[in-house]
């Protein structure tokens, strides 16, 4: 087993390798769509060719998901540090509103917002939404004036799968790569909430540990 100090070494042998931003988005690029029955298909990686789809950043997620129907539904902008979370729905053009992920359960929970139909609720009904283990996502969000959408349409071979490890977004097989490795060490080294792998709130809030939490989630690779 390596040692936390180890890990440090061995990743920073990926500083020289040039890596993106953290705004495209790690969604699968085969698994994308839930189902709303009153306006159909919702893209979560396609926003603007994925540079702004959805994105899991470990305890959030952040990003835009794209329905032909009803336009643009917001998922967060970002949390910024120190918060580790979304702290209210406080407007819709607020930076406070976003969904969350419970650190224990993956649970999601929290609103998005859309022009069209309003503020979507992540953690209402008997099948509340969660991401499962494999980072798929499972159960219902509601939508007052939309209805129930659908994250796992099984039936129809659709579902939405988040991959976090897959730091630089990319779509190209395989999609994690050492790159992903130099995206966590930027992120780590700005401090961008995204390198919270191990989902920590005691202060620092980054650690070694986040980079052995990093590494566990690229050897599950992704969904």
């Amino acid at each position: 087993m390596h040692s936390k100090h180890s890990i440090l070494i061995s990743a920073a042998v990926f500083v020289a390798i040039a890596a993106p931003a953290l705004a495209q988005s790690n969604t699968s690029e085969s698994n994308r769509f839930s189902w709303n029955e009153n306006y159909g298909w919702m893209n979560w990686r396609g926003a603007n060719s994925s540079l702004q789809g959805v994105r899991h950043n470990g305890r959030f997620l952040s990003g835009f998901i794209w329905a032909n129907s009803i336009g643009w539904i917001n998922t967060g902008n970002g949390v910024t540090p120190p918060a580790t979370q979304y702290i209210a729905r406080s407007s819709q053009t607020g930076q406070n509103f976003g969904v969350n992920i419970d650190s224990t359960t993956n649970a999601l929970s929290g609103f998005a917002w859309s022009e069209i139909v309003g503020w979507i609720n992540f953690g209402s009904g008997p099948s509340p939404s969660r991401i499962d283990s494999s980072g798929r996502l499972n159960g219902y969000a509601y939508s007052e004036n939309a209805g129930w959408i659908n994250l796992a349409v099984a039936a129809a071979g659709q579902f939405v799968a988040l991959c976090y490890a897959n730091c630089d977004g990319s779509e190209t097989a395989p999609v994690l790569t050492a790159n992903d490795f130099q995206c966590f060490l930027n992120a780590f080294a700005t401090g961008n909430p995204y390198a919270n792998c191990d989902t920590s709130i005691v202060t620092p809030v980054l650690t070694a540990n986040d980079f052995q939490c990093f590494l566990n989630a690229y050897a599950a690779w992704c969904p």
